[in-house]
Order: C-alpha cells, then structure tokens, then sequence
C-alpha cells in the first residue's frame, strides 16, 4: 500500500512541490536534512530534487550578476521564477537595453515582475514598445514608466493598450495629451477606461464639468476616476455638499482629496485641527480654500503647527489664513524662512507683523533678497541662520539651529 502511494506521489509530481515548501520555510541548507528523514524510497527521487535546487541557485546568480538585484532579493524572487538557463532572459535584457533602459531601470523592473525574463520578447515586448514609440514617447520615457509600473508590459496590445489609447485620444484629442497623461505613471493605460472610467466621466459632464476640466482630471489626477464607484459617488456627493462648484479647479482638488484618503482618516485630520482649537467651520474655510492641505500627513499637520504656534508665536487662527504651508517642506523652507524673519524683528529691523504668506510664499531669490541678503550688513550671521549651520547658537530668540533639531 505504502509503495502504491509512493508512486502516486511521485506521477503527480508532487516532490518538486515539497522541495519548493522546504526551500520557502527553511531555506536551501536545510534541504539535505530533511530529506534524510524521508522513507528511502522517496529519497530515490532526489536527482530530480537535486535539479530544481541547482534551478533554483542559478536563477538567484542571474539575478544578482546580470539583473542587479542584491543576493537578499535575489534570493525572495527566485522562489517566484525559475530559470534553467541564460538564453531566454538574456533575450529579455537585450530588448529593454536597446529602448533605453539602463542597468537601474532593470533591476527596478525586474524586482517589481520578474516574470517577465520569461516572455517572448518578441512577441511581449517588443510590440508594446513600438506601439507606445509610435506615439512619440521617447526612450526616456518608455525607460522611467516601465520599470515603475511593469505592469504594463503584461497587458494585451490589442485587447487593453490600444482601445485605452484611442479613448484617451477621443478625451483628450491629441497625442500629445495622451504622452502627458503616460508619463504621469498613474496607471492609466492599466485600467479598462471604457468600462470603469467613462461612467465617471458621464456623471461629471452631467454635473456640468467642462471638457478642458475632464481632460485635466485623465492628464493629471486620473486616481479620481480610479476608484471604485461606489467611493467614487459617495466622494462626489460630499463634495458638492460642501459647496464645491463643478466648474471650477476647487471640485477636482476637492475629490483629489477625498480620493486619496479613507474617512476614517479625514476625521482623524478633523481632530488634529480640533485640537489646536479649530472650529469646524474654520476648518471647512480651510479646505474650501486649499483642498490639498488635507492629504498633508497627520504628522506633517502636527508638526508645522507646534513650530508656528509654540515657537513662532502665530495663532493658530492666523495659520488658516495661508494652509498651503501644509504641502512645503518644514524642513527646508517654512522654519529657515520663520527663523529669518523672526530675527530681523528681534533686532528692529522689521517693524510691521509679517503673515505667513509673506514669509513662505515668495521664491527664493526673491526671499533672499527681501529678508537676507538686504540685511547681512547688520546681521552677518543672517545666511548662517537662513541654512540652518550645524550647531549654530542665537541665544537671544533661545534657537538651536541643527540639521535635525530646532
């Protein structure tokens, strides 16, 4: 009976497949041993297990010496793919070096599908690159969204990429458009636009959007139309409840928002803002003035008002007046700008109270200009302060400025 079961085992070839379990859990040191706890006449199957581990080590070296991948991802992916030997996804590499993928590409494309060194590339890949080239991508192009999203490689020319490139066209009625919307990388070729995408777009165009503004949404904030449309129309109800118009820039920024969050994490953000004693309707003056400062992370939210509040001195009331100071770098622009500012008014050389907006909205030559290199002649230390030198003291204001603390 036991042999009987032995040989079945063996027919459906279900020995490869605890091989690849032991690989998995215990790794390929371990593979001797366990087979050594084996009735022997299992153990007499142990060529064809000795294949696949050989398999298996050749496949992590060409990972490593021809794709790049370090032996630690190398060795992850080649429990996903096996290859018996160079030919095929050489074959592969050739076709991606010579549309302009460089050695970083691959190893990124490589990383993220490595299923495709195992393709045709002549049948696979090479006809999705001509066909995105005839559309004046450039290789730069093709090189940067390809091994971003892989994915894109393994959809059907016929039956996806081209019925998606004709209906981008048909929106956003140029080529150029439809590059514009390709090189965002948000995915757009990937999904069936005429099933899951144009349904939205109806219920826009019957909201009264204008075309320029639909065109805007595919070319640069696609995720709005992504989501499920489930989401989608409850996002789109809440948004004109707010008093968002759908004939102006505030509705997409508005649905861009909500599309990137869950609720539970929107009132999350109510909270934060709660705590630094918002009122509700501050906060919805807020957010009909800048929709995007709520996809600012909470930490993000967290730490520009304790900087503003605690150590500026702003109210916080005075930070909803300019909230797009939530979507700049604390780091490198909102606290080195305060620190000038906050010095210059120490020493009497700015006589007025300055807003936010005057602070951080200006570019930076023009800031420059205005508040640091205008006043080095009073305060030599002005451009140290501006850079946040490592270690620098101003005793006076009780400021450390440091590349990390403030």
């Amino acid at each position: 009976m036991c042999g009987f079961v032995y040989r079945r085992l063996a027919y459906a070839q279900v020995l490869p497949n605890i091989y690849r379990c032991v690989v998995q859990n215990l790794g390929t040191n371990h593979v001797d041993l366990c087979l050594g706890l084996l009735p022997s006449s299992i153990r007499s199957f142990s060529t064809n297990i000795e294949q696949v581990k050989k398999d298996h080590s050749f496949t992590a070296s060409y990972l490593i010496n021809s794709c790049g991948l370090s032996p630690e991802i190398a060795k992850s992916v080649s429990e996903r793919i096996k290859l018996q030997s160079a030919e095929q996804p050489d074959s592969v590499l050739k076709v991606l070096r010579n549309y302009g993928l460089t050695a970083a590409h691959i190893t990124k494309l490589v990383k993220r599908r490595p299923s495709l060194l195992l393709t045709n590339p002549e049948r696979s890949i090479l006809p999705k690159f001509e066909f995105f080239k005839s559309l004046g991508i450039t290789d730069a192009e093709l090189a940067s969204v390809c091994s971003s999203t892989p994915a894109i490689l393994g959809h059907s020319l016929e039956n996806l990429l081209i019925p998606n490139y004709k209906f981008l066209k048909s929106v956003l009625l140029s080529d150029a458009n439809v590059i514009k919307s390709f090189r965002k990388k948000s995915g757009i070729f990937q999904q069936d636009l005429a099933k899951n995408v144009s349904p939205k777009l109806t219920v826009l165009r019957e909201l009264g959007m204008p075309e320029r503004f639909i065109a805007l949404i595919l070319t640069c904030y696609a995720p709005i139309v992504f989501q499920k449309c489930e989401k989608f129309d409850k996002n789109v109800k809440k948004v004109i409840e707010m008093g968002f118009d759908p004939q102006k820039c505030g509705f997409i920024h508005a649905m861009q928002a909500f599309a990137a969050m869950s609720q539970s994490t929107w009132e999350r953000k109510l909270n934060v803002f709660r705590g630094w004693r918002w009122s509700d309707e501050d906060i919805m003056l807020v957010f009909r003035k800048c929709p995007n400062c709520m996809i600012a992370s909470e930490s993000k939210i967290m730490n520009a008002m304790d900087f503003l509040v605690n150590k500026m001195r702003w109210q916080s009331t005075d930070i909803a007046l300019y909230p797009e100071v939530f979507l700049m770098s604390l780091e490198k622009r909102v606290i080195p700008r305060c620190l000038v500012i906050k010095v210059l008014q120490s020493k009497g050389l700015l006589k007025k109270k300055w807003s936010l907006s005057t602070c951080v909205r200006p570019v930076e030559k023009l800031f420059l200009d205005r508040f640091v290199t205008k006043y080095l002649d009073q305060v030599p230390e002005l451009m140290n302060i501006y850079q946040r030198k490592e270690g620098f003291q101003f005793q006076d204001l009780e400021i450390y400025v440091s590349s990390r603390t403030l």
